[in-house]
Parts: structure tokens; C-alpha cells; sequence
């Protein structure tokens, strides 16, 4: 952290900078950021960062890779006194086709204040940084000491008085960047190192032991305290190899010379290494069939048969013998190499691929049948000379576009990412090694009907949203919330309060898609008081978040299928007989479906899932345990109410009632202070409970309560949660029913004045009230259906 006085100090006292040097380390300072990351972003994850060195304000990163390890080596590194995010743009002129130059602006990945001066930084991929050396020679250089030069901006920052480098990123150093992130974590809690002379004692007989091992030499309840003496250099781990989290395989030893032995005799013996494997020619690996004809053509030789076959095998022998193959090898069949020939004319394969890639694959719905028969008639215009292909060719052909350009010129850019190829596994980023480290969110419309309301004769139904917070390592659900409105900043604010309610903390980074609830100031904010990671993964993307689509298609298949009123099957749904549609049949309230997903739960986490060996339950609870200092605790109080409450809204404040929302009124004796202030006041409702709001009076945020959260505290969860769904949420359902009813009204109004105008009499009703004096509403209900009867009256009187 760097405070405004020592920036200020540091930037015209300890640094040797221009006006213009000065004025920009200022603007990056004082600054939040030069642009919105994430704005274009395709495959990429995009996280905001809690920052110790960003004033504790949180870093922005486009990915999970370069600009993610670049921040965590910022960190870390002791002589970085600042390091902040998009620094502010600078001119720069850059080269372009036919090496002519023009200018633009360049802004950087992240800057750094360090006691060797202020530098710029560029974060690439190690593949990226190959492709733009090869493509921009001009631009883009390697030194004789194998660091990456960006000469535009390089020329550009030295004007300043300020350094370029660029930072480059490859897969290998993932193990690396995982355990620092381990070691940041560890610093933020309150375990203590092990002591020094206990550590001696267990490991003088023995040069190297697992984490595992040495935490039950130890009889440490954790691994925290092991972390701990790693970062002091108690202890030492091949930091760049072992991952910290695979506490049985990271080998850790007191001196580093042991560690170096002890890791050289393990990997004496690995089954696997990374790198290990690579691709050989099919000549020196053959097929079952390939090598059968090897065999066939050596014994024809070895039993002196002569024919134009065998000289010729012979000479192949001859010739494999020159490039080191064995008589063998040299037989073996190159059945590889068949069908390498074009075999059709050029201008007949050239229209073929044109009408594929420009016209055909922009029909929506139009089968191989039919394009080959509009391609046949094109064809037979564009070259009569030469037959058009067959259908079968005119199939394979279009199938040697790859898929994800045929899909997005078909259906956009969701379709053409499903149908992407995958990434290189090797280049991939690490999974969760630990519970709590990762957790994704996301809504689902549940396929079920839940009874919202009850009249005589009649029910009505709605389908409720689930928001569920699943852990990424176990794949545990650690809460959920259910609602009747759609996905909101209210659904986000009740699956992080279930969270916290249940667990008391909150996961160290949290992913969400990008729709519009996930993309407000209320959660970036929410997240980064508490320093959670707020991480939004591509949109339109079908291959991320499947964790948790994966619990909603499991949910449907294995629980709601089997539940009255569902609609898991939904062509079955659309194709029954209105007398049987899910909507008739519906039977679950809001609080017998809140009780049963948790059943559905507790069984899920506890059976057998997966290629693991353990359920979800159990791995949650063995990692969370081990690892104490990767969730982040939070206590569910009255600050958190307020927090997660949803950005404030101005209602009026009547003095003798209090204020109205949504006809429950609210009221507290602190309304008193608000005598003379402006009626309208900043009132924030609370997304869960019906009963609280918290309105702004004077500098505070005081609690005030409707009149029956008395009895609603003396209720069980599940119908604490339905009713806080029933008022607050289907009160847009009430209001529609309550319409209908006062149509009904309005409608018995004008058959009593159509009654009266015809008989000129004056009407009745008929109803049987024998049992019932006292009960004035059963009277009441029955008006609607009683039949009317005229009398005939002369006079009124007693």
C-alpha cells in the first residue's frame, strides 16, 4: 500500500522524472483505470482482483492468465511498493502493412511503483508473444538476453522517464503462481507458524516428507501454519513444480539442497512427467494391419520367392537401411499417405467451396438435399463443361469447414462456441485445487409448478427461479435461493446472504455469466468489501459453467421428474390434454419445494458421482478443514443486512403510519428524528425478509419493521423463505388476482341493476345462515352464488 504523501514523495524525491513523467504516474494514481476490461471479451475470464498494493481498490485482469499471474507476482515481490491497472493511454506510432507507420494509442496491462523506478507492463501468452515476433518483426523484438522489446511503446514510456517490459506468460508457470497465491492467502489469516524447535525435532531423521506427513508428525489440524513456515523459509517446496494444495505429493524439507536430492529421486520413478509424451511417426508405431503385411513381405523374402514384388521390397529395405529402419519398419505399409491427389478439376472445387462457404452455410434450416440441388443448378450454368459433384462429395466438402465458422454463420456466436474445438488441456488453466477457492453462480427456471395462491375451487401456480452457489472443487452446492421474480441483484443478494447464514463465510473468488445482475455496481461492490474475486466468464459460451448446468440437468432428471406438476419432459408437456397440463396438477408450496431441494441436496452430495473415489460431502469437508484460510469469514449480522441489502430507493414517510410498500407498512420509533426533514427518504428493503426495511435517518441506517415480524422469527427457515416470496415477490401475482376479483365484482354490480330495471322490484338474496350468526364471512362468501329473489313492498316500516 502506498499512501498519497509517500506517492507524492516518491514521485518528486526519489524519482528523477520529467513534468510530463510526473504528471503521468499521477494520472495512473489518482486514476481508476484508463478503460473497462472485458468489454470484448470472447473465451476469456475477466476478474476484478482485491488489491493490497492497489490501496486495497481491486485489480482488473482480461483473463486468468498473463494479467492475473502478472498481479499475483506484484504481490508478492517485496520491491513493488504500487502496482495498479490499465495505466492511462500514451501516444505511440505503431507499423503496419508494407512497414508503413501510423499512430494511435497504447494502454498497458498494469503499472508498477518500485524502488527501481516505475514501469509499464504488457502481459502476453508465451504463444502470443511467438505469433506477433514472427508477423511484426518491426514492432515486436527479441534481445540477446531473451527478453520481449514492444519498441512503440517502448519508445514512447522512455520519452517519460519511464521503463517498458513485457511480461511473458506460459503454462509452466501455473504451479508457481497457484502456490504464491497460497502463500497471499495464508499471510491474511490469524494461524500462527509452527515452532522451530518442534519442526527440528520431527524431520532430524528424515530429509523430505510430504505436507501430508509432516502435518501428522506435527498433529496440526491444518496445513495453514505449514504455509506459513514455507513463506518464512522455515520450511522449503519446489515452489515452480509441487502444488502446495496436493498436500500427499508436495515434498517439503528444511534446506534446500535436501529438497533438490529428494525431488531428483522421486522423479526417478514418475509413471508420467509433463512433456513426456510426444507424437511418433506411424512408420516406427504401426497398426495390427499394417504390421501383419510387414510380416507377410519379410517371410516372402526370407523364403527366397522371386518376383517384381519382392526385388522391389528389397530395395525398400535397401533404402530404410540408409535412414536408420529396420527391414521391417522399411515394409511397413504407407496406407497414411492414399487419397493425398485432387481429383477434381480446379474451377469445378473452386465454385464447389465458394457456393459452400458464401452461400450455403447462411441457409438456416436447409438440408444437404436441398443445397446440393441448388448448387447443382448453379453449377450446371458456371461450368457446363464439367459434371457438378455428387451429393455424397458435395457432403464430405462441407464438412471440411471447420464447424465453429459453418456454426456462426448459422447461428451466431453461441452456437459456433459450442461447437469449437477444445483447448490444448496442456495449456489450460489449473482446476480448484481446494474447497471454498472457487464457486460459480447461476439462475435456473425451475420446470415446476408451485401453488402461490388459494381460492375456493380454483389454485393459482407460478414457476419459481432458483439461484444456486455450487463449489467448483467438490461440486458441493454450498446455498441456494428460490424466488417468483426473474434473476435480479435481489436473487444475487439472497444466495450470498444463504451462504453466509449457513456457513459463515463467503468462497475466495466467485464466477458469474454476464447478465445484467452480475454486471452491476451493487455486487462489484458487495465483493469487494468483503475481497471476494468477482470473475464474469464469456458470454454466449455453452462450455463454461456446466457445474452448475450440470446440477440443474440432474436436478431435473432425478427429483422434479418424479414431482406432481412438472415439466422435465417438455414435449410431453405441449402435446397432453389441457384437463392434464402441469399447471392443474401442481401441488408443492413454496415451502414444501424449498424443503425437498434441500433433501435432494444432502442425498446428491452423499451418492456416488463422478470418476472420484470420494463423495462431495466428504471432499468439502476433508479440503475445508485442511485449507481454514481460503474461505473468507463473514459474520451475519446487522452490517451484513445492511450490505447485502439492494442500492437504496425513495418512499414517503407518513408520521402517523410510517412508510408503504407494497401495502405492508413499516415503522420504527427512531421515525421521530425525521420530523422536519424531506418526506421522502432512502429506504433499502430487505431482499429476504418481508417485515424489515432499513431507511436512512439522518447518517444511519435504522431498522423498521412491519407488525408481524414478532411472529415471523417464531417461524422454521423454510417458511421464512415462503413467506418472504409469498408478500414480498408474488405481490404482482396478488395484484392481477385481485383484479380479476374486482372485475367479478363489478360484473354482480350490473346483474343487480339489470335485475332491478326488469322487475322494478326490489331484490333479495336467499342464503341459509342456520349454524352461522356469528361468522359474518361465511354470509359473505356465499352472496356470490345465491339465487335472487324479487318481493313486492308497499311500505317500510318497523
Amino acid at each position: 500500500m502506498l499512501t498519497e504523501t509517500e506517492f507524492y514523495y516518491y514521485r518528486d524525491v526519489e524519482q528523477n522524472l520529467s513534468e510530463a513523467g510526473k504528471d503521468y504516474l499521477t494520472g495512473c494514481y489518482m486514476g481508476d483505470g484508463a478503460r473497462l476490461v472485458g468489454t470484448h471479451a470472447r473465451r476469456n475470464i475477466v476478474s476484478w482482483v482485491p488489491s493490497e498494493k492497489l490501496n486495497d481498490k481491486t485489480f482488473s485482469t482480461e483473463s486468468m492468465g498473463p494479467e492475473r499471474a502478472l498481479n499475483t507476482l506484484m504481490q508478492f515481490k517485496k520491491h513493488v511498493l504500487w502496482y495498479g491497472d490499465q495505466p492511462e493511454p500514451v501516444d505511440v506510432i505503431r507499423t503496419i502493412k508494407n512497414s508503413r507507420k501510423r499512430r494511435g494509442t497504447y494502454i498497458g496491462d498494469g503499472i508498477a511503483l518500485s524502488t527501481f523506478g516505475p514501469s509499464v507492463y504488457e502481459a502476453k501468452t508465451k504463444s502470443k508473444i511467438e505469433e506477433l515476433l514472427e508477423e511484426n518483426p518491426n514492432d515486436w523484438l527479441r534481445n540477446e538476453n531473451g527478453e520481449v522489446i514492444y519498441k512503440p511503446a517502448r519508445d514512447a514510456f522512455s520519452k517519460l522517464g519511464i521503463k517498458h517490459k513485457v511480461f511473458v506468460y506460459s503454462s509452466e508457470q501455473q504451479v508457481h503462481i497457484a502456490n504464491l497465491n497460497q502463500i497471499l492467502w495464508a499471510r491474511q489469516s490469524h494461524h500462527v507458524s509452527i515452532d522451530p524447535q518442534m519442526l527440528n525435532k520431527v524431520m532430524r531423521n528424515k530429509f523430505a516428507v510430504t505436507l501430508e506427513e509432516l502435518r501428522g508428525l506435527l498433529k496440526l489440524d491444518s496445513i495453514t501454519p505449514l504455509i506459513k513456515a514455507i513463506d518464512t523459509g522455515l520450511l522449503f517446496i519446489d515452489i515452480e513444480n509441487q502444488l502446495i494444495g496436493d498436500t500427499e505429493n508436495c515434498l517439503v524439507s528444511t534446506t534446500k539442497p535436501l529438497l533438490e536430492h529428494a525431488v531428483e529421486i522421486r522423479k526417478k520413478n514418475l509413471v508420467y512427467q509433463k512433456g513426456f509424451a510426444s507424437s511418433k511417426d506411424v512408420e516406427l508405431v504401426p497398426t495390427l494391419k499394417s504390421a501383419e503385411k510387414a510380416l507377410e513381405k519379410l517371410n516372402a523374402i526370407k523364403e527366397g520367392k522371386s518376383s517384381r514384388s519382392v526385388r522391389r521390397w528389397k530395395v525398400q529395405i535397401k533404402e530404410g537401411e540408409k535412414k536408420g529402419l529396420s527391414p521391417f519398419q522399411s515394409l511397413i505399409p504407407k496406407y497414411h499417405r492414399c487419397g493425398k491427389s485432387r481429383k477434381l478439376n480446379i474451377k469445378v472445387e473452386k465454385f464447389l467451396m465458394d457456393y459452400l462457404l458464401n452461400d450455403f452455410i447462411y441457409r438456416q434450416g436447409m438440408s444437404f438435399y436441398r443445397g446440393h440441388c441448388d448448387y447443382y443448378f448453379l453449377a450446371e450454368g458456371k461450368h457446363p463443361e464439367f459434371e457438378p459433384v455428387t451429393r455424397k462429395t458435395f457432403t464430405l466438402r462441407y464438412y471440411t469447414i471447420p464447424p465453429e465458422i459453418a456454426a456462426e454463420a448459422r447461428g451466431g456466436r453461441r452456437l459456433s462456441n459450442s461447437k469449437a474445438a477444445p483447448t490444448d488441456p496442456e495449456e489450460r488453466h489449473l482446476k480448484a485445487m481446494m474447497a471454498w477457492e472457487r464457486a460459480a453462480v447461476d439462475h435456473y427456471l425451475v420446470d415446476l409448478y408451485l401453488i402461490v395462491y388459494t381460492k375456493k375451487g380454483k389454485v393459482i401456480v407460478e414457476r419459481p427461479w432458483l439461484t444456486l452457489m455450487i463449489d467448483l472443487y467438490s461440486g458441493k452446492v454450498i446455498a441456494f435461493s428460490i424466488s417468483f421474480r426473474k434473476p435480479s441483484r435481489k436473487s444475487v443478494a439472497k444466495v450470498i446472504r444463504a451462504c453466509v447464514r449457513q456457513h459463515g463465510k463467503l468462497p475466495r473468488e466467485i464466477i458469474f455469466d454476464r447478465g445484467a445482475e452480475f454486471k452491476s455496481v451493487y455486487l462489484a461492490a458487495l465483493l469487494a468489501h468483503y475481497r471476494v474475486i468477482l470473475s464474469l466468464r464469456p458470454a454466449a459460451d455453452p462450455k463454461y459453467g456446466g457445474e452448475v448446468e450440470g446440477f440443474f440437468g440432474e436436478f431435473m432428471k432425478e427429483w422434479l421428474s418424479q414431482r406432481d406438476g412438472n415439466l422435465a419432459d417438455k414435449t410431453e408437456a405441449r402435446s397432453i390434454d389441457g384437463k392434464k397440463t402441469p399447471k392443474k396438477s401442481a401441488i408443492l408450496s413454496p415451502a414444501d419445494f424449498y424443503r425437498e431441494l434441500k433433501k435432494y441436496c444432502l442425498w446428491r452430495e452423499n451418492s456416488c458421482r463422478g470418476i472420484g473415489s470420494e463423495t462431495s460431502e466428504y471432499e468439502f469437508d476433508r479440503s475445508q478443514k485442511m485449507f481454514p484460510h481460503i474461505p473468507i469469514s463473514v459474520e451475519y449480522d446487522s452490517d451484513f443486512l445492511v450490505a447485502t441489502c439492494v442500492e437504496p430507493k425513495k418512499y414517503t414517510v407518513d408520521m402517523q403510519k410510517g412508510i408503504n410498500i407494497d401495502n405492508v407498512w413499516y415503522s420504527s420509533p427512531k421515525m421521530r428524528l425525521l420530523l422536519g426533514k424531506p418526506s421522502r427518504n432512502n429506504v433499502r428493503p430487505d431482499p429476504e425478509v418481508p417485515n424489515l426495511i432499513f431507511v436512512k435517518v439522518l447518517d444511519r441506517w435504522e431498522p423498521f419493521y412491519a407488525t408481524e415480524i414478532n411472529s415471523y422469527s417464531a417461524k422454521l427457515e423454510e417458511h421464512q423463505i415462503a413467506e418472504g416470496m409469498l408478500i414480498s415477490e408474488a405481490a404482482y401475482l396478488k395484484r392481477k388476482i385481485r383484479e380479476r376479483d374486482d372485475i367479478e365484482l363489478a360484473g354482480l354490480v350490473r346483474e343487480m341493476d339489470k335485475f332491478r330495471e326488469n322487475n322494478n322490484q326490489t331484490p333479495i338474496v336467499d342464503i341459509d345462515i342456520r349454524g352461522n350468526k356469528n361468522n359474518q364471512s361465511v354470509i359473505f362468501s356465499k352472496l356470490k352464488n345465491a339465487n335472487l329473489r324479487p318481493i313486492n313492498v308497499k311500505s317500510w316500516g318497523n
